[in-house]
């Protein structure tokens, strides 16, 4: 018997096998359920430091969460005058992002599909976007004056950049096989845009009109406290002048509370009008 058929004629010892480990429990900031408790606990720990911390203050110079409550209570369930601020600051801010929209986008496209024009424009583009557009109001009040123009102007400016520059990048990252490939099937230059470009950039266009909307709110606060003194920006101003924090407090969050819905309403239109990318989105 060679030493090959003896192996084969051999019992084979099987090897105990392990157990299979068990999946383990992802962690506390892993879960929806645990993210929201770090929130909340965060959350609560700031406003009692803050409560700690102004007890023994004067109220002229930092009030506490609770007197901060009881003058958002007043200013918007008894006098309303926050909801009458932020609804005249937020007419004036749509219109101007609406204007600037309107002209960024087809600029942009026009600029990302053609080499000559962005050729040219670029350089000034860039000039006015990296420029703060607070450094505008002095030449502004001169030429429109102290009016909803003004405030409508400044709205413009803060928004139409950052939109023109990201529906640019979007239209230049378009594939060029998918374009090449229109092309092969005699698709006009129409058709292209329409179906191949336009659906491409959607994302970055749409990037740009959040940051835009960042910057146009900013540049409707800045108008109403520097020059207007209207709406929540004048409002703000007005009760930082009489020393009065709690409104203070009360102004900045009814700002951040609308800047927060409006972003949260973009990303939800984002995912509403790009379904083809619902799954990548729902990933990250």
């Amino acid at each position: 018997m060679t030493a090959r058929t003896a192996a084969e004629a051999s019992p084979t010892v099987s090897q105990p096998t392990s157990p299979a480990p068990s999946p383990r429990k992802p962690g506390l900031l892993y879960r929806r359920s645990g993210i929201w408790l770090v929130r909340i606990v965060t959350f609560v720990a700031i406003i009692a430091f803050w409560e700690w911390y102004a007890s023994d203050k004067s109220i002229a110079l930092i009030a506490p969460p609770t007197r901060v409550a009881q003058s958002f209570y007043e200013m918007v369930v008894v006098d309303q005058s926050l909801i009458v601020a932020l609804a005249g600051s937020l007419v004036t801010m749509f219109i101007g992002l609406a204007i600037a929209i309107a002209v960024a986008v087809p600029v942009g496209i026009a600029m990302g599909r053609s080499t000559t024009l962005d050729a040219v424009l670029d350089p000034y583009v860039t000039f006015l976007y990296v420029l703060p557009s607070v450094a505008f109001v002095p030449v502004l009040v001169v030429m429109l004056g102290i009016d909803f123009q003004l405030r409508l102007a400044l709205i413009f400016l803060s928004a139409v950049f950052p939109i023109l520059i990201n529906t640019i990048a979007g239209v230049k990252h378009v594939d060029q096989e998918l374009i090449d490939g229109g092309r092969s099937f005699v698709a006009t230059e129409r058709q292209i845009m329409r179906t191949i470009v336009l659906p491409s950039s959607i994302p970055y266009i749409f990037a740009g009109i959040r940051i835009g909307f960042s910057a146009a709110w900013v540049g409707c606060i800045v108008a109403e406290m520097t020059a207007l003194i209207t709406g929540v920006g004048g409002l703000l101003l007005e009760a930082a002048s009489r020393f009065r924090t709690a409104d203070v407090f009360v102004a900045i969050f009814g700002i951040m509370i609308v800047a927060v819905t409006i972003q949260w309403f973009m990303s939800r239109l984002e995912v509403w009008l790009t379904p083809w990318r619902r799954g990548e989105t729902e990933g990250h």
